[in-house]
């Protein structure tokens, strides 16, 4: 019965402790289609991010938390199948703020290793372990958060898209006798096999158009090109467009895997694209803008994490990308530290000629280095630490088509209001250094993720012990605390027993004909401050009512009487035991604080 006891004491102990981790709020940052191979969560698409908060004390972070470990694992059908490590083997988390992120490749490193995923449903968990009085045990719960990794089989392919010639160019009377160059885009994404690409080019005759011709007449070129993006040909014409031939011409790409079956939407096949070759079919001169590119681009917040509020401010860090996309000619001039063809790195001052001004005319005044703002705005808020700077040479001077630039950065608002964020661009062509320049300008909005709270980051509970633990022999322990809390005032103050147990020096110290219910309880809690009443609501808990908003920044004394088992006479135990001091403010703000205590019960001296 007494070692029964004793494991009872052990296990009400191990619950109480278990539902209050210190480390809590794990939130994982994952696509649910992620890639395949581990290596590239890293960074990109598939960017892995991990947040967790600790309950801090007084402001600080819980030394067991400091020296806490992280274990990251993927699971299959409940079955660990990627992951080298145990709670006892993790690395160290380095949790030294309270609330934490690992980001990229530091999150995958916490997996030990790099594993190529097959098609099929994952989980991908995160548990904290720390070394407690029992050795490894958990800090926190276990969060999983699923996903699939998809087969090249399940994928949707987009097609090819045209690109050059143009759809409606013309190809002026003096280049008609060049080769010509046939471009498109590829498949994306990309099979694993290689493609073929078919090209066809119709000619129209009087009174047809694109969709007539390609149904009625045989094309005048059909070319096959293994896995390219692009043909030249030559001689297309050998001759002078006679009726009823016109000098106008449609085209398009089919891909086709090896076994001749279309790969990609719309059958595997371009829109069709037309182009007149020396010969106006209407005799007039091209505008202009025909003779221009053009660039598709495109501007996404690709996830936000939180960070810790400060000095009022809602905190984000920010992943995004830059694209110029795979539809467009002409490339995107982001960076003017760097040089590109005819335009000269750092022009010199002007309302024209230099790319801050190109993108977006906000002063008529050179500033000698292009600055974050130049780049991408806020509609509020302020943004900060973009990486790479934009003006270093870790930002390209251009994007080429089917190219991005990844970015990140921080954001802070006083209020999560909705935030629009503007990225400027300056499309390379023939106009860069016109005033009516073609700029790519892209919004997107931000969509705030769900953060911790944070309303306790700015408050301060403290209680301690005023005087020395009493062991008022009858059966219970009398101390006192001095419990203050702030800044702001207090409405109600609840005290919870989470935690207690006591370990006699030998199992046969304890009496076994008392019942568990008579310790380990409030048997009294009392504050001597009149503007509270209340007392022991139930056996672990006590709670106190204010008659309306105290300040108790200065320290209240509250007392308490705990309930302990009877020792056999000349015996020594230790009692451990944790409370939970939960605060209510005036604004309804609900923080808390831990606080634990030790007393040692000395029976008959030693001779």
């Amino acid at each position: 019965m007494k070692r029964f006891l004793t494991f009872l004491l052990t296990v009400i102990s191990m619950q109480m402790f278990a539902q209050n981790y210190p480390i809590s709020a794990i939130n994982i940052t994952l696509p649910a289609n992620p890639d395949a191979n581990i290596a590239n969560w890293g960074s990109g698409t598939s960017l892995l991010v991990i947040t967790a908060s600790s309950k801090g004390q007084n402001g600080r972070i819980d030394p067991m938390v400091i020296e806490s470990k992280l274990l990251l694992t993927i699971k299959k059908g409940g079955n660990k199948v990627c992951g080298s490590f145990t709670g006892s083997s993790a690395p160290a988390s380095e949790f030294n703020t309270l609330t934490k992120i690992w980001s990229g490749k530091n999150a995958v490193s916490f997996l030990g290793k790099e594993c190529l995923l097959t098609p099929g449903d994952y989980e991908i968990c995160v548990q904290f372990f720390g070394y407690g009085t029992t050795g490894v045990s958990p800090l926190s719960e276990e969060k999983c958060k699923p996903f699939t990794v998809q087969g090249t089989d399940n994928q949707t392919h987009q097609p090819p898209q045209a690109l050059l010639p143009a759809n409606g160019s013309i190809i002026p009377s003096t280049k008609a006798s060049m080769p010509v160059t046939f471009r498109w885009t590829p498949v994306v994404p990309k099979p694993r096999e290689p493609l073929i690409y078919r090209l066809k080019v119709w000619q129209l005759m009087q009174g047809q158009t694109g969709t007539q011709a390609i149904k009625a007449n045989q094309p005048i070129l059909t070319k096959d090109v293994d896995d390219l993006t692009q043909v030249v040909v030559s001689n297309l014409i050998t001759g002078p467009c006679k009726p009823p031939y016109l000098c106008d011409f449609v085209w398009n790409v089919q891909a086709l895997a090896k076994d001749e079956k279309p790969v990609g939407g719309n059958n595997g096949t371009t829109e069709l694209m037309t182009f007149n070759l020396g010969n106006p079919s209407n005799g007039s001169t091209p505008p202009a803008m025909m003779t221009m590119g053009g660039a598709n681009t495109e501007f996404k917040i690709d996830s936000a994490t939180c960070l810790p509020k400060t000095n009022g401010q809602f905190n984000y860090h920010l992943w995004a990308h830059y694209e110029n996309q795979n539809s467009s000619v002409d490339n995107v001039l982001l960076n003017d530290v760097q040089s590109f063809a005819g335009y000269p790195a750092n022009p010199n001052p002007g309302t024209e000629l230099n790319l801050r001004n190109n993108i977006r005319l906000k002063s008529g005044t050179y500033n000698g280095a292009l600055t974050m703002n130049d780049i991408l705005d806020a509609s509020s808020g302020t943004i900060s630490n973009i990486t790479p700077l934009p003006a270093s040479l870790s930002t390209p001077a251009s994007l080429a088509p089917n190219s991005i630039h990844n970015f990140q950065f921080d954001f802070s608002t006083p209020t999560n209001t909705p935030v629009q964020f503007t990225f400027y661009g300056l499309v390379d062509d023939p106009l860069k250094d016109k005033p009516n320049r073609n700029s790519r300008n892209e919004i997107d909005s931000l969509k705030y993720p769900q953060c911790p709270c944070s309303a306790c980051d700015l408050v301060k509970i403290s209680a301690v012990l005023a005087g020395e633990i009493q062991n008022n022999g009858n059966g219970g322990l009398n101390f006192a605390v001095n419990l203050s809390a702030g800044p702001k005032k207090v409405k109600r103050i609840k005290a919870d027993l989470v935690y207690f147990d006591m370990k006699p020096d030998e199992v046969n110290c304890l009496a076994c004909d008392k019942s568990s219910n008579t310790f380990g309880n409030f048997a009294t809690a009392t504050i001597s401050n009149t503007n509270f009443t209340g007392g022991v609501i139930a056996g672990h808990s006590a709670g106190f009512d204010a008659l309306g908003n105290v300040d108790i920044s200065n320290g209240i004394p509250v007392k308490f009487s705990l309930s302990i088992p009877p020792l056999i006479s000349c015996c020594n135990a230790t009692i451990n035991s944790c409370i939970r001091y939960i605060i209510t403010f005036e604004d309804c703000t609900v923080c808390n604080a831990l606080d634990c205590y030790t007393y040692t019960i000395t029976g008959c001296p030693k001779k």
